[in-house]
């Protein structure tokens, strides 16, 4: 049987997501693999795991847990031909939404393995980090950076929900500035999509394309809880993009900057502060699609 490494974050979904192993074992059997597991222990060690799959040329590494995992692998696999097979497991594990991926583990491990290898494009900041989804700076990127590690680990959506509560009553919601070729206004939220899928499977910004270069990037010009409040909840019914004070535009490479400490977050955890240019890298990191047969990327546009 060929070798398939596959890691496992133990804490994905604050530890709560049944991690179905024997189920999963057998169906790579049924392909002729054998998963051979590889544990996270802290943060990090996933991109660690991950260039070792890399130097001994596996052509495909299986990852258990969410998009924060995901992304640490991407570091490690971007330039390398290893494939990363995405086991959904996290609290929402956008990337899944965003390839077609099904919920079921065992589901996504067989679509995988029976589906296609696509090179999939990556967005990178100025200070060098990776995005495989979405670089964001607005609420979002405020409830995620203040945000009790406890409440994350045991509230999963709930917890932030809490936490999204929280910073809208305070009030004190970012503002910044959001330059594009040289144009640049004030703003509330901005969001530079490398993939359309956002906190799930709502299309935050349906103009990107994570298999082309480029990014999307949807600006809330208007400021305070009244225009914050209805953009977030527009979202994941499409309206957002038909609001007033909402701008879209393809680009591929945006500046950020604001006064004081205004956070920003990729691919769903907090990463840092502004000022942030975020740009279309050019580089690649293969990933394993189900067939367009299914719910495949392409077949959602």
């Amino acid at each position: 049987m060929i070798s398939l490494p596959a890691i496992v974050n133990p804490v994905a979904r604050g530890g709560r997501a049944r991690f179905p192993r024997e189920r999963l074992e057998r169906r790579a059997a049924e392909h002729g693999m054998q998963l051979e597991w590889w544990a996270t222990r802290e943060p990090g060690h996933a991109s660690e795991l991950a260039a070792r799959a890399a130097r001994d040329r596996h052509p495909v590494l299986a990852v258990w847990g969410g998009d924060g995992t995901y992304n640490e692998v991407a570091r490690a696999l971007v330039g390398t031909e290893t494939a990363l097979l995405a086991l959904p497991g996290g609290t929402t594990s956008v990337l899944a939404y965003e390839l077609g991926i099904p919920r079921d583990p065992e589901a996504a491990l067989v679509g995988q393995l029976e589906g296609e290898r696509r090179p999939m494009a990556v967005g990178r900041t100025d200070a060098g980090q990776l995005f495989l989804l979405m670089l964001s700076a607005g609420p979002d990127a405020l409830i995620l950076t203040n945000l009790p590690p406890f409440l994350k680990l045991r509230g999963g959506k709930a917890g932030i929900t809490v936490q999204a509560v929280v910073e809208f009553v305070r009030g004190n919601l970012p503002r910044f500035t959001v330059t594009i070729d040289g144009e640049t206004v004030e703003a509330s939220w901005c969001i530079a999509g490398n993939a359309r899928s956002y906190g799930g499977p709502y299309a935050a910004t349906p103009g990107a394309d994570p298999f082309q270069p480029g990014l999307e990037v949807v600006t809330l010009t208007r400021h305070g809880r009244a225009a914050a409040v209805p953009f977030f909840f527009s979202i994941p019914f499409g309206r957002h993009l038909h609001m007033r004070g909402v701008h879209r535009c393809p680009a591929h490479e945006v500046l950020l900057q604001g006064r004081g400490d205004i956070p920003y977050q990729l691919d769903g955890d907090p990463a840092g502060f502004l000022p942030v240019t975020a740009r279309a890298s050019g580089e690649r990191v293969w990933v394993l699609v189900p067939r367009p047969s299914s719910k495949a990327i392409g077949n959602r546009r």
